[in-house]
């Protein structure tokens, strides 16, 4: 396992509206050289602290994960987002947080795409939480609380056949290989 990046090691910077916070762990021009032959992907960590619009971020198809309950209006429609669970929105969308149990982070993972519903397919990093992660592939890990041996908010990139670890929480974000062509 190679750590990659941490959110303890990197400083936030203003949402794309002014409206709140993020910490970037990858960027789009870093994801190119991690995962070569994917579409484009961003991997950022928002702190929620008020209620408020999301930035508008069309051509990116969003998986978001908040460690708090809480709530997004959709496109007019009010969709409760428990913690730890990925909601799935294209950034095109009119999205607002309308509801939080308490402040809390949320893990975004952005994916370049030029559709106005998110889809989930190959060539694409997707990102997921208790389940089976594949062996093989781009792998990737997100300790999403501290152990003795990750920081919270740490990516960790996995070699093929390397077990997910066990002794904390993480989300997983994975992809098949891009085909090679002689």
């Amino acid at each position: 396992m190679r750590a990659l990046a941490s959110f303890a090691d990197r400083d936030p910077v203003p949402w794309a509206n002014g409206a709140g916070q993020t910490t970037e762990l990858v960027s789009l021009s870093d994801s190119a050289q991690l995962t070569p032959g994917l579409r484009p992907w961003r991997l950022s960590i928002a702190r929620l602290e008020r209620l408020g619009p999301f930035s508008a971020l069309p051509g990116m198809a969003r998986t978001f994960l908040p460690t708090a309950e809480v709530a997004l209006e959709i496109d007019g429609r009010v969709h409760p987002v428990p913690a730890l669970q990925p909601e799935r929105f294209h950034g095109s969308q009119d999205v607002s947080l309308v509801d939080m149990a308490e402040p809390c982070f949320a893990v975004n993972l952005m994916v370049a795409d030029s559709g106005k519903e998110p889809e989930t397919g190959s060539g694409e990093l997707q990102m997921s939480i208790d389940q089976p992660a594949p062996t093989d592939g781009y792998r990737f890990v997100l300790a999403l609380e501290s152990s003795a041996e990750y920081p919270r908010f740490q990516l960790l990139e996995l070699e093929t056949g390397e077990a997910v670890p066990n002794e904390v929480s993480v989300a997983v974000l994975h992809a098949e290989r891009a085909a090679t062509h002689i």
